[in-house]
């Protein structure tokens, strides 16, 4: 930074709404990797820990709801064992750790180390935006959609990755980035070995889909919606509006009546990404500690 003159593209008056600095992201992010490394390190009271820029209380108790909805804490706040310490042990978000040790219940451990992986690269896929290059890569993307979703599709990518990634024109003609899919298997392979630290032995699904489906919304409960008779999405608990990311392979589809999704992107409008579809009796019966008959609306 250095002295100058800076043009603002928006009115003084709304200038002047602003925050003069942009909030510190512990204020403003999904805390739960963050509480659960520090009940993993020993500090068991998080309300009262020194932060640097203290986060809202409400937006720990949302972190701590969710690592007990997870299994991850008990009713004392306490990690549980083993499902707690094995979570903290994946450098990943709690929810997909959890859906990584639960691969093991579903015998799908290969397929969601893939998915899990691929979920932290995000940019699969080009999308230009002009001429015959737009129209080709919507054609080249379809073949790998999935009817079930994002994450299923991710997985198509990745296993067709791994058997075609070598040859020379093959991304480019399929309009997927090379470099992420690399970072994708470097990564696949890191969670497959810290599985393997932790007792969970490599396992596949063998090409069936319902075991992968189950063990995701087995993880992902607390980011179900469903459809709403007015025609749009509505979170379980809150009855927020959300609204289809339209990058998602869902997104030019007829809704269907239940997703779970990996987070929420807000712009203009609150946008779901990397959406499942679910069978909303697998909500009850994978997580009935969660779901008290919500599926009856």
């Amino acid at each position: 930074m250095r002295p100058g003159k800076a043009y603002r593209l928006f009115t003084e008056d709304y200038f002047y709404t602003l925050n003069r600095f942009t909030p510190p992201e512990v204020q403003r992010s999904n805390l739960s990797s963050a509480v659960l490394q520090l009940k993993a390190l020993g500090v068991d009271d998080i309300i009262h820990f020194d932060f640097p820029s203290p986060p809202p209380a409400q937006h720990l108790a949302v972190a701590l709801e969710l690592l007990f909805a997870l299994k991850a804490i008990d009713s004392s706040g306490c990690l549980t064992d083993p499902t707690g310490l094995r979570i903290a042990e994946f450098p990943v978000e709690p929810i997909m750790a959890k859906m990584l040790i639960s691969s093991n219940e579903f015998k799908c451990s290969a397929e969601i180390a893939s998915i899990v992986a691929a979920m932290q690269v995000q940019a699969l896929f080009y999308y230009p935006t002009r001429g015959q290059d737009s129209i080709k890569a919507r054609i080249a993307r379809r073949k790998f959609e999935a009817c079930e979703g994002d994450l299923i599709t991710y997985l198509n990518v990745v296993t067709a990755f791994t058997k075609h990634g070598d040859c020379p024109r093959w991304c480019q003609s399929n309009y997927l980035n090379k470099k992420a899919l690399k970072r994708v298997l470097v990564l696949r392979s890191q969670l497959i070995k810290l599985l393997q630290r932790l007792g969970i032995p490599y396992s596949s699904a063998e090409g069936e889909i319902e075991p992968i489906l189950r063990c995701i919304a087995s993880s992902f409960f607390t980011n179900t919606a469903y459809l709403h008779p007015c025609g749009e999405y509505k979170t379980v608990l809150a009855d927020v509006v959300l609204n289809v990311h339209p990058h998602s392979i869902l997104y030019a589809e007829e809704k269907v009546p239940w997703v779970v999704f990996g987070e929420v992107l807000q712009t203009t409008q609150l946008f779901m990404r990397d959406i499942t579809i679910v069978d909303p009796l697998w909500l009850e019966e994978l997580a009935p500690h969660y779901f008290q008959k919500v599926t009856e609306r």
